[in-house]
């Protein structure tokens, strides 16, 4: 079997509410579809997150296009590796990672239709049969983020998801509300996304600290790894690093450090699915658990490869994340993802399971076409 086209569709997918958080507050997801061919007719979905420019994206995989044509599907970490040395991205992997990750899942799906397997069953086999999700607050005012919370608790989710970093009153107020609205019993996470400089984050989380936190996400820019060293020492809240990790190397740098208790992390930052499992396995050297991140830009086809990938980690924690359920619609048929009770069962279907809504994908192709890029 040869790889014999990538197509990719650029893709503007309109959210049910503004995504509040400290960069802005997008009204909709930027998304490329990505399809890799084979000769023997077997095509492979994935997607590439394109918030930041689609058309970039989507130019940076068919840069590489070339290098894949004729390939063997099934050399999955060689094609990768290629895509990075000889497509001259290796030293830009933030950007290139998120791009050739909705490639390399489309060759898992491709791997896993050709055997008649789900994508777990080549990645080690299961340790888990489903995934617990937590519940992403939406909103921006104190009484609506409360809202949503009583929602994601009456849903079955145990784990709340905020942004904080907007404003210091409106983070207090919202933090406050929505532990009122929701009692003590879920836990509640909240992520400033690198908002936060040295002594805000100290002042911030001493002052949401008795409002019960499972864990403070990223509060410092990414790189102030000793920054993150010096909070942990400060504060009796977990500290969790996400934009200060993408690639194995980075988790090492932060088991070295000591500079976080738990590692988010997604596959489109690592580049795919395996390289998240290798991330996952330095994480689990170093005594650290991975919580699963989701990126802007992501559809429901991430979704259903974290299933497949998440399954077979073994340092997993609860409460993961996921960027679908933010869309007015998805590019997935419906029925594929049942969230309800937060947990989904993983599912069995061969590949990675995906069933594409063309008529969604043409109506978000030609949304692009009319609108362009959503801003951040």
């Amino acid at each position: 079997m040869r790889i014999t086209e990538v197509r990719t569709h650029t893709l503007s997918i309109p959210h049910l509410h503004p995504y509040v958080w400290s960069p802005g507050a997008p009204e909709g997801t930027n998304n490329v579809l990505v399809e890799v061919h084979t000769d023997e007719g077997i095509v492979g979905y994935g997607d590439a997150c394109g918030s930041r420019s689609a058309v970039a994206t989507a130019a940076a995989i068919h840069g590489v296009e070339h290098l894949l044509i004729g390939a063997d599907p099934f050399r999955i970490e060689h094609l990768l590796e290629l895509m990075l040395r000889r497509g001259a991205w290796s030293n830009q992997r933030r950007f290139a990672h998120q791009a050739f990750a909705g490639v390399e899942m489309a060759l898992w799906d491709i791997c896993g239709k050709a055997l008649n397997q789900p994508v777990y069953n080549l990645l080690g086999g299961k340790v888990r049969d489903e995934i617990p999700w937590f519940g992403f607050l939406q909103g921006d005012e104190p009484e609506a983020l409360a809202a949503d919370a009583q929602r994601y608790v009456g849903r079955g989710f145990d784990v709340l998801y905020m942004k904080v970093g907007v404003d210091e009153q409106r983070d207090y107020a919202a933090v406050q509300a929505v532990r009122a609205a929701v009692g003590d019993g879920p836990r509640l996470r909240i992520d400033a996304n690198e908002a936060w400089d040295r002594h805000t984050a100290v002042r911030m989380i001493r002052l949401l600290a008795p409002l019960g936190l499972d864990w403070v996400e990223q509060p410092l820019v990414f790189y102030d790894l000793d920054g993150a060293v010096s909070l942990r020492q400060q504060v009796d809240v977990p500290i969790a690093l996400d934009q200060a990790v993408f690639t194995d190397y980075d988790v090492l740098e932060v088991i070295r450090r000591q500079a976080s208790d738990v590692i988010v992390l997604g596959f489109h930052e690592t580049g795919g699915l395996l390289p998240l499992k290798k991330a996952a396995a330095v994480a689990a050297a170093g005594g650290l658990a991975l919580n699963r991140h989701g990126v802007i830009g992501e559809s429901g086809i991430s979704t259903l490869a974290a299933l497949q990938v998440l399954a077979t980690i073994p340092n997993l924690t609860d409460g993961h994340q996921v960027m679908h359920e933010l869309f007015v619609e998805d590019v997935l048929v419906e029925g594929l993802i049942d969230m309800e009770g937060g947990t989904t069962a993983v599912p069995d279907r061969s590949g990675l399971g995906i069933e594409i809504n063309w008529d969604h994908v043409a109506r978000f192709a030609r949304l692009f076409e009319q609108i362009g890029q959503y801003p951040l």
